[in-house]
């Protein structure tokens, strides 16, 4: 997860949407492309955003109220979400079906504020990137064969490096027997550096050249409508391995 998801949505625990209808609100809008089409089925999700330090209680701090969830945009590119206290929120957005930029990763985010008893509409415009997959072969098993979970130790990490030494994580959406597989959306038109990291294995490229260990990086630039793919293979334990 990027840092403005956690940001917004990780700052404190989340409450029930009740509150007098009265003081509550509605979000409505709208996700395009960059040419005004309309795009469906486009997860927005919402977070609301603190405006002020929590309190302190009894020398302790008392986490903020946070009002989080999200929507899909329908057939028309719409979307609405009632009954949400008044204030500001943050949106993301997520394509299941489309390199879609997650407005969150790639860019500042969009912030909107819902009013009492009003409504707020705002447009989302998403810029489409391309897919990088990322394909690590294990034909030997030294890799776990499930995918990563939140609080599971990462034998082998994949991302790209950009910009002034920005980061940006690849997901592993699939581990098999035969290996793992990673995936993102990323820009085009943008200098990359694929990133591997691994203290426990060592990699090969699809031609058999070894990586160097423990961190090896492959540059690459993208172009728009071409996706990136890559593909390694462990070729046994890292001589550095702890």
């Amino acid at each position: 997860m990027s840092f403005i998801k956690s940001m917004c949505f990780g700052i404190a625990v989340a409450v029930p949407l009740v509150m007098a209808q009265s003081a509550s609100g509605t979000l409505t809008g709208s996700v395009t492309d960059t040419n005004g089409a309309p795009l469906a089925g486009i997860s927005v999700s919402y977070g609301s955003v603190a405006s002020r330090p929590a309190p302190v209680v009894g020398g302790s701090l008392v986490p903020a109220s946070v009002v989080s969830g999200s929507v899909s945009s329908d057939a028309s590119g719409n979307f609405s979400v009632s009954g949400l206290p008044a204030g500001a929120y943050a949106l993301c957005t997520n394509s299941p079906s489309a390199p879609y930029l997650d407005l969150c990763t790639w860019r500042p985010g969009v912030t909107v504020t819902v009013p009492a008893g009003g409504s707020a509409s705002q447009v989302l415009v998403l810029e489409r990137g391309v897919y990088l997959n990322v394909r690590v072969n294990d034909p030997s098993h030294l890799l776990p064969q499930v995918v990563d979970g939140p609080w599971a130790p990462r034998k082998l990490v994949v991302g790209v490096r950009y910009g002034s030494g920005a980061y940006q994580g690849a997901i592993n959406i699939e581990a098999d027997s035969a290996g793992r597989s990673y995936q993102s959306v990323i820009p085009v038109g943008v200098p990359f550096s694929l990133w591997l990291f691994s203290r426990d294995v060592a990699l090969a490229e699809s031609s058999g050249a070894a990586l160097a260990g423990p961190a090896a990086t492959v540059p690459f630039q993208t172009v728009a409508g071409q996706d990136q793919s890559f593909t390694f293979t462990v070729v046994g334990p890292a001589d550095h391995a702890q």
